[in-house]
């Protein structure tokens, strides 16, 4: 039976405390259908993103955007499948959400067939791995090191038995902790020959929402790990092979999980207050405006000549188009002249 080692900390126990306050706000946040479509969009490009660039994806995020829009980009064929398949996938996130309150093997199964289709050797899809697997660290000139063994394959769709039999239990463990254990648990156990850390990311965000963590389905947990990628590794490498990591201690992963779903969860809350102070209830973004807030969400700040690229406009029709969203008080200008640029 699996019985992972940690501790809650003070740190664990006032990040818990604060990230429940900020899901209280979120719910009883007064947002129109249309902003809560767009901000989910917003978080669906950002997840697709984050996820996929943690594995070596090089799209950038307007490229995802673009990819999420059916529009064509010009990429690697693989790198656009892999983006394909994340999004997706995310769709089937939502579907599971909306029919089960827990998730099974068949649902793992499901979710690793949506990842990889099309990726990996077709006797691989949706199959846990029949062979042993080594993660290697591959430095800039080539050197390959051996940093994690994993479990043996014939121990895999034990090991994943017992992890969902714990994640089932109803033993009062705080639902983030027990999805920063499963994240920590599944990577471990690597099941698959490839896209473990997709689907891992993807099922923790599935148990999140399934316990009612959804935060209006906007918060992108996967930036915070794709901000700090060396990081995020170290604070899963608890041990040189699975054996080592049974005994573990997962506090440390444990106080860096629910950080940086604090973080996130933050930027959400300030995110939903922007638009619900600063935006007039009645009024209706076009596709263009929504265009230009979704850059500002996803990249901080823009131009004029940004919103010319963006929406192939003349730069009058650019500043005029930033000049209303001022107005409505979606976005503030700062700086003047050539520095101008404008944030939410």
């Amino acid at each position: 039976m699996f019985k992972p080692k940690y501790q809650i900390t003070n740190k664990i126990l006032s990040d818990l405390t604060k990230i429940v306050e900020i899901k209280s706000l979120v719910e009883k946040s007064n947002i129109t259908p249309a902003r809560e479509i767009f901000l989910k969009k917003i978080a669906t490009i950002g997840m697709t993103h984050s996820s996929t660039s943690i594995e070596g994806n090089t799209l950038d995020e307007y490229q995802v955007r673009m990819l999420a829009d059916g529009e064509k980009v010009v990429a690697d064929n693989k790198q656009i499948l892999e983006v394909e398949n994340y999004l997706k996938s995310l769709e089937l996130i939502d579907k599971i959400h909306e029919s089960k309150k827990s998730f099974g093997e068949k649902e793992i199964l499901d979710i690793h067939k949506s990842v990889t289709t099309g990726l990996i050797d077709k006797n691989k899809v949706g199959v846990f791995r029949c062979g042993p697997v080594y993660i290697m660290n591959i430095s800039l000139f080539g050197h390959r090191e051996l940093v994690y063994t994993p479990p043996k394959f014939n121990k895999v769709e034990s090991l994943i038995k017992d992890l969902l039999e714990w994640m089932n239990e109803e033993d009062g463990i705080h639902p983030i902790i027990k999805a920063g254990i499963f994240h920590y648990q599944y990577v471990s156990i690597h099941p698959f020959t490839d896209g473990n850390g997709r689907s891992t990311r993807l099922l923790t965000l599935l148990y999140l929402y399934q316990k009612g963590y959804v935060f209006k389905k906007s918060m992108i947990l996967d930036n915070f790990y794709n901000n700090d990628r060396k990081r995020y590794y170290q604070n899963l490498q608890t041990g040189v092979d699975f054996k080592s990591r049974e005994n573990a201690d997962l506090t440390n992963w444990l106080e860096y999980f629910t950080e940086g779903f604090l973080f996130e969860a933050q930027k959400v809350k300030d995110l939903i207050l922007s638009f619900s102070k600063k935006s007039k209830a009645s009024v209706v973004l076009n596709k263009d405006e929504l265009k230009i807030v979704d850059f500002v969400v996803n990249l901080g700040k823009i131009t004029s000549d940004e919103v010319v690229n963006i929406l192939s406009v003349p730069k009058r029709t650019a500043q005029d188009k930033l000049k209303k969203l001022v107005d409505l008080k979606v976005l503030k200008k700062k700086g003047s002249g050539p520095n101008t640029y404008y944030i939410t």
